[in-house]
């Protein structure tokens, strides 16, 4: 089973994954294909991975639910430009039509990357210092609270946080196992990152979302946001189907997201909700739809581990009109 594992001398390190509503997504894949209108469409069924339990109420949803249309992002130097300088990077600026990235490089201070994608307007600011690195000592971190602090006071005066923007939650950013500690090692804690999520409507977005990253003496080393920008007036109301013909297409294998290869013994559903999905931050997406939310505790050999499942709330024909 691939399981994301602490090894003795391995560092791992949480920034680079993608910020989702209920936290972050490990080990996904993106489903191929989006339609003409930039909705992602249903993937093709590759069969559930395991059998899923239902241990949650069905909950109540409305009928209908706005569609939102994306601002086509500015891709132009000079908001790059004006992106950069708001972590004071400057450099270089490397463009790679190919794979719709482009990337100004600081070597002026040590190493600074700034990381714009061109499909979503997407960007990632990483400083060496975000990086795993091998220590024999605990750094001097900030506690869960004073993180979360940090980071809002980061973004309010960078102009990155507005009123349906919250921080959700403090995890692990970075960390390394110090492999001549005493037997199995002993971890330390390198960065804390503070996730943030917008509510568009009061439902969260899926799939993206704000995340900072908090080293040593409560210094901010990165910033990852993959939000979309979106005009707020509705293009119209669209008819979502019910949670239970969600949850029956969850297990035929009907998901936004490809889950890779597992062998769970079973994956109980926990939670159901709506929100709203964003589309991978290197992909194009014209609207923003809702999409139902699984949460589940997924158990094998006697060990358990949470996961999500999403599965489109709005069928293609009901999209079909928007122009």
């Amino acid at each position: 089973m691939n399981r994301k594992a602490l090894l003795t001398g391995f560092a791992v390190i949480a920034l680079g994954l993608i910020v989702a509503g209920g936290g972050l997504i490990y080990l996904q894949q993106t489903a191929s294909g989006t339609d003409t209108l930039g909705t992602p469409s249903i993937p093709n069924i590759l069969g559930p991975s395991g059998p899923y339990i239902l241990a949650a109420p069905f909950p109540d949803v409305d009928d209908s639910y706005p569609v939102y249309r994306t601002v086509p992002p500015n891709i132009s130097t000079e908001e790059i430009r004006r992106i950069g300088n708001l972590f004071n990077v400057s450099g270089e600026m490397k463009s790679r039509p190919s794979i719709g990235e482009v990337r100004i490089i600081d070597t002026s201070k040590d190493y600074t990357l700034l990381l714009f994608e061109t499909n979503s307007g997407a960007f990632q600011y990483i400083t060496l210092k975000a990086f795993p690195y091998a220590t024999h000592r605990q750094p001097d971190l900030p506690s869960d609270e004073e993180a979360r602090v940090i980071a809002m006071d980061y973004l309010k005066e960078h102009g990155l946080l507005s009123g349906d923007i919250h921080a959700t939650g403090v995890s692990v950013g970075s960390s390394f196992v110090d492999g001549s500690a005493a037997l199995g090692g002993a971890e330390y804690i390198l960065t804390k990152l503070v996730i943030f999520v917008e509510e568009i409507e009061g439902l969260p977005v899926q799939n993206a979302g704000i995340g900072v990253a908090i080293g040593e003496n409560g210094e901010v080393v990165a910033v990852s946001n993959s939000l979309r920008e979106f005009d707020p007036k509705p293009v119209r109301d669209v008819k979502i189907i019910t949670p239970e013909l969600a949850y029956q297409r969850l297990s035929a294998g009907d998901v936004m997201i490809q889950p890779l290869p597992e062998d769970y013994d079973k994956i109980v559903v926990t939670n159901i909700s709506l929100g709203y999905w964003m589309a991978t931050q290197t992909e194009p997406q014209n609207y923003i739809v809702p999409v139902y939310v699984f949460s589940c505790n997924a158990l094998w050999d006697g060990k358990s581990e949470e996961v999500f499942r999403y599965v489109p709330a709005v069928d293609p024909s009901e999209v079909q009109g928007l122009t």
